[in-house]
């Protein structure tokens, strides 16, 4: 998602807990990757998490191709890991797997309808990547508001052919929930 719509907040949120980063600017050159692995323990289950921010994405004049830059991170992420497979003497008990297995797509809340950036972006990143659509800042729209833009986006999705993630309904309660989020 684009600069400012509280991406770093939710995963602060999200993980209890303040992950370091410098705050970005809507004046990047271009789109900025960057990589950082956490080692998280919470009721002694540790887990060691990377997250990839993308700095500058959707902030240029020129938008084109600030998609790129992921989808070559990503591709090569996948080019590692299969390199490591291919060696004769594998130590992937010791590998670090780096490759990305879900994109949490924060979407701008205007009410209207994804921007032509976020529709071709989430269609190079589809076949690659579970994407996880979020409306950012949705606290600041009314639920009825919420609701509408919700059915939009997923219409546009659709119509569009993106494929985003679909939560389990094989439990009868996660179900439940799940199928108001689908």
């Amino acid at each position: 998602g684009e600069t400012g719509l509280g991406k770093s907040t939710l995963m602060d949120t999200l993980f209890n807990t303040k992950f370091e980063g410098e705050q970005t600017s809507h004046s990047q050159p271009g789109v900025q990757l960057k990589s950082t692995t956490y080692d998280l323990t919470e009721s002694n289950v540790r887990l060691k998490m990377t997250i990839v921010s993308s700095a500058g994405f959707g902030d240029q004049i020129n938008k084109e191709d600030s998609y790129k830059p992921i989808v070559d991170f990503i591709d090569s992420q996948f080019e590692a890991y299969l390199q490591e497979e291919l060696k004769i003497k594998r130590v992937l008990h010791n590998y670090h797997d780096s490759r990305i297995h879900a994109c949490l797509y924060f979407i701008a809340p205007t009410g209207h309808s994804l921007k032509s950036l976020d529709l071709v972006t989430m269609k190079k990143l589809d076949s690659k990547v579970n994407i996880i659509p979020i409306i950012a800042k949705s606290d600041a729209i009314s639920k009825s508001e919420l609701t509408k833009f919700k059915i939009k986006i997923t219409s546009e999705l659709v119509s569009n052919g993106v494929q985003i993630y679909q939560f389990p309904t094989d439990d009868e309660t996660v179900a439940e929930i799940n199928g108001t989020m689908n």
